[in-house]
């Protein structure tokens, strides 16, 4: 059986898996959907391919291990919290690599402190209201139900509808707090109706690529607004919304691939 070189610890309140930590190709630091957790990204971080480079991968807060959660707050908020803590974890300028929440994440991490990363991989953030389907019931939730058992199904619908989770080691159900997630789907969807977040990404003053399934990724409108504003974007073929999940390899490939060009 291959040893695995990965600690793991709680740092700012999430709990955090180190892969490959004395690796000294640029650091990739991942952040995952809502209501799903970091160790989907295992394949990809463990993958060959990659093996140059140091895998940060947090379960962001109330979500996963990162369990309990803060009092919501807005999404820029937490990037500017999540940007105090790149800046005291790593020693130089990182790769985001966020999918879903996590896409819309990184954005604006990179857009406020630019200075802390070298380029950004967007996996199927929604860009237009096209893309909300799997929070938009999350997002619409009355807060009088956010203590009823109906919450249990809603975070299970959500992953379903977001498909790719695979097991972990609980194979019941990923914990997510109900509050943050009633906070941050309501949050993305107004930011996804509002059809900005294809022109945020594309004037990072750091490179960005956005990655999509060919299956239920990205809405037409949103292909249409990313082509739009220029912003250059990999279609897996044969892959869902959670493409790393689908076909690691091809992802690794694409992201090897990316990150070579940018040092």
């Amino acid at each position: 059986m291959l040893s695995v070189d990965v600690a793991h610890g709680v740092d700012a309140g999430m709990f955090v898996r180190d892969y490959h930590p004395s690796a000294r190709g640029t650091p990739i630091v991942y952040l995952h959907g809502l209501a799903g957790h970091g160790l989907v990204f295992e394949g990809v971080a463990l993958h060959p391919r990659l093996a140059a480079h140091r895998h940060v991968v947090p379960d962001l807060p109330g979500h996963g291990r990162s369990i309990p959660a803060p009092r919501p707050a807005p999404l820029t908020a937490f990037a500017d919290h999540f940007a105090r803590w790149l800046g005291g974890r790593f020693g130089e300028r990182v790769a985001l690599v966020g999918h879903g929440l996590g896409g819309t994440i990184a954005t604006f991490v990179a857009e406020r402190h630019p200075h802390l990363v070298r380029a950004v991989v967007d996996v199927d953030g929604p860009k237009t209201a096209g893309d909300c389907a799997s929070f938009r019931p999350a997002a619409e939730l009355n807060l009088t139900d956010l203590g009823s058992a109906g919450i249990s199904a809603l975070r299970d619908a959500v992953r379903r509808a977001s498909r790719g989770e695979p097991a972990t080691e609980d194979p019941g159900r990923v914990p997510c707090d109900a509050r943050l997630l009633h906070a941050w789907a309501r949050e993305l969807a107004t930011l996804a109706e509002e059809g900005s977040l294809a022109w945020r990404l594309s004037r990072l003053s750091v490179p960005a690529l956005f990655v999509t399934g060919s299956r239920g990724g990205a809405s037409a409108r949103s292909l249409e607004r990313l082509a739009e504003a220029r912003v250059v974007v990999a279609e897996m073929p044969d892959a869902g919304p959670s493409p790393f999940v689908d076909r690691p390899g091809e992802f690794a490939a694409i992201l090897s691939d990316f990150l070579r060009f940018q040092s």
